[in-house]
């Protein structure tokens, strides 16, 4: 052990360089992760909205017209269509705009 003062730094720096290398190998992944989960809350909330809305229309609660919604700071657009066939059904869609900025439609239909 006398004719080792050399080695203790760079054994120091390759245990550093491999710190490091993990930790910027696992800092993408982590973002990814947080960005997917985001994204999975808006879709949930955008379920959600548009099952409540369709459900009150089938009541007879609400009218099936264009509204904007506001949930905890995120925009949701509440949109209308008549089905083409005249089999009295009605299309509701919820459109917004995931945390990247990309567009999203989440459609369905109910009996009026």
């Amino acid at each position: 052990m006398k004719n080792c003062k050399g080695y203790v730094y760079l054994e120091l720096i390759a245990a550093f360089s491999v710190c490091i290398f993990l930790i910027l190998t696992i800092l993408p992944i982590l973002e990814k992760v947080m960005t997917d989960r985001q994204n999975i809350i808006m879709r949930t909330e955008a379920h959600h909205l548009l099952y409540e809305r369709l459900t009150a229309f089938m009541e007879g609660e609400i009218q099936g017209a264009e509204r904007e919604f506001i949930i905890q700071k995120r925009s949701y657009r509440m949109i209308w269509k008549d089905d083409v066939d005249s089999s009295g059904k009605i299309e509701g869609c919820v459109r917004y705009e995931d945390v990247s900025g990309k567009s999203e439609s989440i459609c369905d239909t109910a009996t009026k």
